[in-house]
């Protein structure tokens, strides 16, 4: 692909800057600077020498000229490096400059020694591959041109006779002289031809492996931007079980820091893969990791190998999804399933068990009061409470299944806690001495039905009162979660909930007490779904739980499910 096709392609790197030019153009012109200063100093050395001899070089004309052209070639030099620190643009102008004053100093310095015969000749063929590598062909030609005209020069001087002091030469010399210049000329034409030609594929080839090294780096840079910004853990592991990447996603969802499992034996953060290495591949399974903060995270896996270039295996590449949040939310879902068989139960079953119960209370009350014997009136009140029982129990059972909507408005979370705080102070005196820790971090108001949330939260306060028997602290903590949701904590120190019984104890009717309906929390849990939030809890046998709840500080456009941010926020 030549540089126009990939100007057209869309995907295409920016093409190189003159600045990148420029800097090249620099890094060559200092080169020249250096490879000047030697061949000077060479010279320099050549001229002591020829005054060891004995000579004077100031009353030898040509030794003068030499040491003058060694000055010179000093004191340009210099003035080239102080040029090239301040010129912002013509570098290439400035460049021809040099070469051609580089020429003008060789035509003298092969004047002087021995014209169309000097030992110096070379020079103009060095200038040519100078310009081939400054300014590649079309520097070489123009030099090529130049450095021509100068050797014509050469050749009319000794033909000529210009500035000599003996006669032009005749026969056999001057066919000598014409001969070393076309000889020279033609050395000239056919480097500058040749360095040219090399120098313009030196060149293609540099931009081709630029281009190339850019590309490499652009796909390199694009393949660890995908790698780091999926949302699903990788992890590569050679065949001895050490870790060699760990990416963001698999950090976030194990909890682990990259830079403390790198090299680890894998084995040793997922314990499970020892079941599952031997395949080609795997197909996809699901797992449970122990986070390092606490509690089970359920994780789906697939493995793969891990191939190199040519195909050998490796090592293997585990990737995996947090599925905690989705299984949290197909709970809810399954959960508001039954809510809704019960509550197309419900009304089908409430009135005919309610209207039997009224006619046998009346009944039952008649006769009491005709009642003979103590035995038949305190059997009459035995069926009469239990009645009674039975129909709370019914209208309890009512109120979950036919709730009434929320009606929402402006609730201060610090004087519905006030409120509780009272209502549980005012308890009977038998109960178990429970202090009750109420903190919050700021006024919070949020949009919700106060009688409902009342309600959550008496239910929760009254069940981590019945858990410690001994009594305690429950301990209410109310603070900012983020800026558009509220976070509650209630915390008790007591029995504590067993893990298998955690998953249930948001069903309807599902209980661990002797005498509990099953419906309080399935109650809470329904309420606070409605007014967009989420009801968790984290327990520990023999050390107590903490019941979660979050709510939004807004009312919600529609409430009729947990979100899986709000699932992974409060698990």
């Amino acid at each position: 692909m030549t540089p126009a096709d990939r100007a057209a392609t869309p995907t295409a790197l920016p093409p190189r800057t003159s600045r990148t030019a420029d800097e090249e153009l620099v890094g060559r012109l200092q080169w020249l600077m250096m490879l000047r200063v030697g061949l000077i100093t060479v010279l320099l050395g050549t001229t002591l020498l020829v005054r060891a001899d004995g000579s004077d070089p100031v009353t030898n004309s040509r030794h003068l000229t030499l040491l003058v052209l060694i000055i010179a070639t000093y004191g340009l030099t210099i003035l080239y490096a102080v040029l090239l620190k301040r010129l912002q643009r013509g570098l290439v102008v400035f460049s021809y400059a040099q070469l051609l004053i580089d020429l003008g100093i060789s035509t003298v310095l092969a004047a002087v020694t021995g014209g169309t015969e000097s030992v110096f000749l070379f020079m103009f063929t060095l200038v040519v591959l100078v310009a081939a590598i400054l300014l590649y062909r079309r520097g070489a030609l123009y030099l090529s041109a130049a450095a021509t005209g100068c050797l014509v020069l050469l050749v009319a001087r000794d033909a000529l006779g210009w500035w000599h002091p003996t006669p032009p030469p005749e026969g056999d010399a001057l066919r000598a002289v014409f001969l070393s210049g076309l000889t020279n000329i033609s050395a000239v034409f056919f480097v500058g031809l040749l360095s040219g030609y090399l120098s313009e594929q030196l060149r293609d080839a540099g931009q081709r492996l630029r281009f190339a090294s850019e590309d490499l780096e652009a796909l390199r840079a694009l393949n660890d931007h995908i790698i780091t910004s999926i949302q699903s853990g990788l992890v590569s592991f050679t065949l001895d079980h050490r870790v060699i990447f760990f990416n963001p996603a698999a950090a976030r969802i194990t909890g682990l820091e990259t830079d403390d499992v790198l090299y680890a034996d894998v084995l040793a953060l997922f314990p499970f893969l020892a079941a599952r290495l031997g395949g080609d591949e795997q197909e996809r399974w699901e797992e449970t990791f122990a986070h390092p903060s606490g509690g089970e995270r359920t994780i789906g896996c697939s493995l793969s190998p891990l191939l190199d270039g040519l195909g050998e295996h490796q090592g293997w590449i585990l990737i995996f999804q947090d599925l905690t949040p989705l299984r949290a939310l197909e709970d809810s879902m399954r959960r508001s399933e039954r809510f809704a068989v019960i509550g197309k139960m419900a009304a089908g079953i409430a009135h005919e068990i309610r209207n039997p119960l009224a006619s046998m209370s009346g009944s039952i009350q008649m006769l009491a009061r005709s009642a003979q014997e103590p035995m038949q009136e305190r059997l009459m009140r035995i069926v009469l409470r239990e009645i009674d029982r039975l129909n709370a129990l019914i209208t309890d059972f009512l109120q979950f299944a036919r709730p009434n909507p929320p009606q929402f408005d402006r609730v201060e979370l610090a004087t519905l806690f006030d409120d509780l705080a009272g209502m549980f102070a005012n308890q009977p005196a038998d109960r178990p001495p429970v202090e009750l820790i109420i903190e919050h971090d700021e006024a919070l108001t949020i949009s919700a039905d106060a009688g409902q949330l009342k309600q959550v939260f008496w239910n929760l306060i009254n069940n981590g009162a019945q858990a410690m028997a001994e009594g305690g602290r429950l301990e209410i903590r109310c603070r900012r979660m983020d800026a558009t949701r509220a976070i509650v904590t209630v915390t008790d120190h007591g029995a504590g909930i067993p893990d298998e019984v955690q998953p249930r104890i948001f069903d309807p009717f599902f209980s661990t007490k002797d005498h509990g309906t099953g419906l309080g929390l399935a109650q809470a849990h329904r309420i606070i779904d409605e007014h967009g939030g989420f009801l968790s809890v984290r327990s520990t046998v023999d050390v107590g739980s903490t019941f979660t709840v979050v709510l939004p500080f807004e009312q919600p456009v529609a409430a009729a499910g947990a979100a899986p941010d709000r699932l992974e926020a409060a698990s």
